[in-house]
């Protein structure tokens, strides 16, 4: 869990107009949150305020998740390289030696059309509306519940000004990924039995 958290200068636009007493309770419900993962009812005269501050509080989390298992990923590969005797890092010796990186193989496939993965890179994205979306959590479906299904599509389905869906603004995209690394987040992991994904208005429906 992280130990700290980050609040914007932005976000006092809308914060201004609260009285001392509202932005004190405003501030035990973000606790509140980054801590147990709770969050206030709809009924809650601070749910609207709440909102905008916790989606960035999500944002900045999934990146921080992203981070740390990019560290993890490197640390199984042995870290930094270890200097020799020379002081030299094997990177450095074997730089000599290598004149051009091998391409790795790759492996195409297309889904419905409109959806192309690239070893569950996906390559098209950045043209993907919620449907696309939809296409590309289908594979793992059976790999995480229904709650946190809904709850990553719900995030990242979600309009732009600019009209496109909120996934379009990232620098890449693998659905697999991704899910794994919110899964982390979610209190509840155990995976429900072969859950079918259907176009819904807003949110995933599981038949």
């Amino acid at each position: 869990m992280k130990k700290s958290f980050v609040l914007y200068c932005d976000t006092y636009d809308t914060l201004q107009h609260l009285s001392d007493e509202q932005l004190g309770k405003l501030t035990r419900l973000i606790f509140e949150y980054q801590i147990n993962g709770s969050t206030p009812e709809p009924s809650n005269p601070l749910f609207i305020a709440f909102g905008f501050i916790k989606s960035s509080l999500d944002r900045d989390c999934l990146k921080y998740e992203e981070r740390a298992e990019r560290a993890r990923e490197n640390g199984a590969k042995g870290g930094r390289p270890i200097k020799n005797l020379t002081g030299k890092t094997e990177t450095q010796k074997t730089q000599r030696v290598i004149l051009k990186p091998k391409k790795p193989d790759s492996v195409s496939v297309s889904v419905n059309d409109s959806v192309s993965v690239n070893e569950n890179v996906n390559v098209n994205f950045k043209k993907w509306g919620a449907k696309e979306l939809i296409e590309s959590m289908k594979p793992f479906k059976d790999m995480f519940n229904r709650e946190m299904l809904n709850a990553f599509y719900e995030y990242w389905s979600e309009p732009m000004p600019n009209g496109k869906i909120r996934l379009t603004a990232q620098t890449a995209w693998d659905t697999k990924r991704r899910l794994s690394t919110w899964n982390k987040r979610d209190a509840s992991k155990q995976p429900q039995s072969a859950p079918t994904l259907t176009r819904a208005s807003r949110g995933v429906k599981m038949e």
